[in-house]
């Protein structure tokens, strides 16, 4: 296994020699490699068991390296990249052919953002002195499976597959995931922005930024291979479920016979049962998201024959944390 460590130049330098750098962002672990490397961008598909025709989001340290990767940079992204970068925000943008075509999946578009977390930032700003600056970068996870916000969580999932020159920044508190779900994806590749994938940044916050209704969904060509569009996803492996209010406290005793349960709830239930371990979840979206992952990946670790999450509330500050629970219970 790779060495657990928070040294940022043992970081900088496995980017330089093409190796794998797993390292917090303040969305979630990012796993991470030269994207102007042909064999780094091979390994990170290979490691995260990923298919080959989905493309990668890029993290960059500046605008100024934006505008080297891509195309016809215009005026919604100018006022998008002003407001929100750097931070959770990726933008689909015309592929100015600068990176390994691996990393696009061959497309002529590129996802990319500039992360706030001072880890990234500063790994990225010190990368762009000795190399490319450009770094490819999936949620640090196995493919399909729960994302990551803390180093032991991306050994627990990634440790069979990373080796020892490859590097897994220490998460320290410095090093928390601040918000703890992926960055929304806004594609701007045609003269009507569309959101691919909520976020942390939501609808009514871009919509306002531009000046114009946006929509949310798939791309014009009705493609679902974009970072997050798979109808399952963000999945542990232990059996999942979301269930309402009702539902639960109409089958929870049933759903217990089959072994150790645990449920996150807002409203405690009626019934109990020797097999069930209850917890009550965030009630605001902002801590939920934080601890979704991290607690996901936990109970996944804790030999359970099930998990229950309530369903949480409606409105759009809770639409992220819907779309992963919606995802992570289609598998």
């Amino acid at each position: 296994m790779p060495k657990l460590t928070s040294e940022l130049s043992l970081a900088i330098e496995s980017l330089q020699k093409g190796k794998l750098v797993a390292f917090p962002t303040e969305t979630v672990f990012g796993l991470g490699g030269d994207a102007t490397n042909q064999e780094a961008i091979k390994r990170i598909f290979k490691v995260k068991g990923r298919p080959s025709n989905r493309p990668l989001i890029l993290h960059v340290p500046n605008l100024e390296t934006v505008k080297k990767i891509v195309l016809d940079w215009s005026l919604n992204e100018s006022k998008l990249a002003k407001k929100f970068w750097p931070g959770p925000l990726t933008l689909i943008l015309k592929n100015g052919n600068l990176i390994s075509q691996s990393a696009v999946a061959g497309k002529k578009t590129v996802a990319i953002r500039i992360p706030s977390h001072p880890f990234a930032l500063s790994m990225l700003r010190s990368f762009s002195e000795i190399g490319s600056g450009i770094v490819a970068a999936p949620s640090a996870n196995r493919f399909g499976y729960v994302s990551t916000t803390n180093a032991r969580d991306v050994e627990f999932s990634l440790q069979n597959y990373l080796d020892e020159t490859d590097v897994i920044v220490n998460s320290s508190p410095r090093n928390n995931c601040q918000f703890g779900l992926e960055s929304t994806i806004v594609d701007c590749t045609t003269n009507s922005p569309k959101i691919l994938r909520v976020g942390v940044i939501k609808k009514s916050e871009i919509e306002s930024c531009i000046g114009k209704t946006v929509d949310v969904g798939l791309t014009e060509d009705g493609k679902i291979d974009y970072p997050g569009t798979c109808s399952s996803h963000y999945s542990p492996k232990t059996k999942f479920k979301v269930m309402t209010r009702a539902q639960i406290e109409l089958n929870l005793s049933k759903l217990c016979e089959g072994g150790k349960t645990f449920l996150w709830y807002f409203q405690k239930p009626v019934k109990t049962s020797q097999n069930l371990t209850a917890e009550v979840a965030p009630s605001t979206a902002p801590e939920y998201g934080r601890q979704l992952y991290s607690k996901l990946n936990n109970l996944d670790r804790r030999g359970l024959n099930l998990i229950i999450f309530e369903e949480p509330p409606t409105g759009e500050d809770w639409n992220a944390i819907c779309d992963r629970l919606e995802k992570a219970k289609s598998r």
